[in-house]
């Protein structure tokens, strides 16, 4: 009956809804909402409590408001991802579910879309607790992409979104993808590092047993929370990792965009740093499955997001990106790492893949030492304030009208979108300018260097024939 009264409300059953929100909708009482997908929640869990029950108009009206914050606020729209995560055939153990996913023609058209947007929306939820709730909605997302991903309807229509010229969707979904990623990963890291040390100290037992009981029994308390944060963290960072490696299989494109392609190689690189580099002696824990830590299988991940960008590269300009990464990129990380990927039996190719990708990588690092060295000192106007690295495509931030390097405000932390950036052509200009005219310099003060050089040659040769 909600339902129907709902999106009667509305026009009935069709997409896309109105624009702004019918008064009439807007004033029914919010717990109409939450009390009906409360309730589905609740006999989704129960085995066969749906069986023979029609879930075609409720898949409806999911699909219908799931995207759609102008009619229904977050926290709800959350609950009807917890309903689709609940319909998923391998949870479900019922093949009538399957049909709302891989059937059902409203599913087939939005569900994916629908889901990318609320990937993004879901960064607030209103509650004072919303920095943690995200990742388990995230979560309940993921699960639900990765399924579709196997779909091939969802997975063409995923490709679809991909390849869309306006990508504001696809492209602040990998931009949040990509936040927690590094986030979940670099958190999860840090807490082995101290949970280690906790270890070290209940390990000493001497030293232990002299402290105040209330004192242990906080340090206990503290390992235990940090076994938990860890578990959780390291199982959403999988998660995420796991999902940027079989789409990048097949949709390459957007990562490889001038906006993102930067922040895309330096998370790498940055993985890569904490899996292979010196720190990674100090992550060896003595049950690792218990924390849902797999570093060999992340390396394999990660690697193959490398390896599957480089192949979709048709541009070459990946290998630069990884190689002007100053926090992270080292060119013996991925000798190191083709090394240990040899050792857990990676496939061939891969590596082979790999390792032309880090020789390519160096060359780029290399090629642009040499064009530092030809720019000499570069004018402040031309530098990006926050990295003090020459602008390559400058843009005016919206509401800080400060000139960057293309990236979020870091300013002011406002909401930020493609669209609201402003390219500063001016100082484009004037850059491009000031490269070609140090490019010119260095090229006509090597010419002259030639000359000289040529010319003493020449006068060496008339000085030895004068004499003999």
């Amino acid at each position: 009956m909600v339902v129907w009264l709902l999106v009667g409300l509305v026009g009935g059953f069709k997409m896309p809804l109105p624009s702004t929100c019918p008064m009439e909708f807007a004033s029914m009482p919010e717990h109409f909402v939450e009390d009906a997908m409360e309730l589905l929640i609740f006999a989704s869990r129960i085995p066969k409590a749906l069986d023979g029950v029609l879930l075609d108009d409720f898949m409806n009206f999911i699909l219908m408001f799931m995207a759609s914050p102008q009619f229904i606020k977050n926290p709800l729209r959350a609950k009807m991802v917890e309903i689709l995560n609940c319909w998923m055939p391998r949870r479900s153990g019922s093949s009538a579910t399957s049909i709302l996913f891989e059937g059902h023609q409203l599913s087939l058209e939005y569900l994916v879309r629908n889901l990318l947007k609320l990937y993004v929306d879901i960064e607030f939820t209103g509650s004072h607790t919303q920095f943690y709730d995200k990742f388990n909605i995230r979560h309940n997302i993921a699960e639900l992409l990765e399924y579709l991903w196997q779909v091939p309807s969802h997975c063409n229509t995923w490709k679809q979104i991909a390849k869309e010229k306006e990508k504001g969707v696809y492209l602040n979904f990998l931009n949040f993808l990509i936040n927690d990623s590094i986030y979940l990963l670099d958190e999860s890291l840090n807490k082995i590092l101290e949970l280690k040390e906790l270890e070290a100290e209940m390990s000493n037992t001497a030293e232990w047993e002299r402290r105040p009981a209330q004192e242990r029994q906080e340090r206990t308390r503290l390992f235990h929370s940090q076994e938990n944060i860890i578990r959780i963290d390291m199982k959403l960072a999988n998660e995420d990792v796991s999902m940027l490696a079989f789409t990048s299989e097949q949709i390459t494109a957007p990562f490889l965009l001038p906006e993102l392609v930067e922040r895309v190689a330096s998370m790498l690189n940055y993985f890569l740093l904490q899996l292979v580099g010196p720190q990674r002696k100090f992550l060896i824990l003595k049950d690792p499955k218990k924390y849902e830590f797999r570093p060999k299988e992340l390396l394999k991940q990660i690697v193959r997001v490398y390896v599957h960008l480089a192949r979709g590269d048709s541009e070459n300009i990946f290998p630069a990106a990884i190689s002007s990464d100053g926090r992270s990129y080292n060119d013996q990380l991925f000798s190191a790492a083709a090394d240990v990927l040899r050792r857990i039996g990676e496939d061939g190719r891969i590596i082979q893949d790999f390792i032309e990708l880090g020789s390519k990588a160096k060359a780029a690092a290399s090629e642009a030492m040499d064009t530092e060295a030809v720019l000499g000192d570069i004018p402040d106007e031309f530098l990006d304030p926050i990295q003090y690295t020459l602008m390559k495509d400058p843009v005016i931030l919206p509401s800080s009208r400060i000139t960057v390097d293309r990236p979020t405000d870091p300013f002011n932390r406002s909401h930020l979108t493609v669209e609201m950036l402003i390219p500063n052509t001016e100082l484009k200009a004037r850059s491009e300018e000031f490269i070609k005219s140090q490019e010119l310099e260095r090229l006509l003060y090597e010419l002259s260097i030639k000359d000289k050089c040529d010319s003493s040659t020449r006068q060496d040769g008339s000085s030895t024939q004068q004499s003999s």
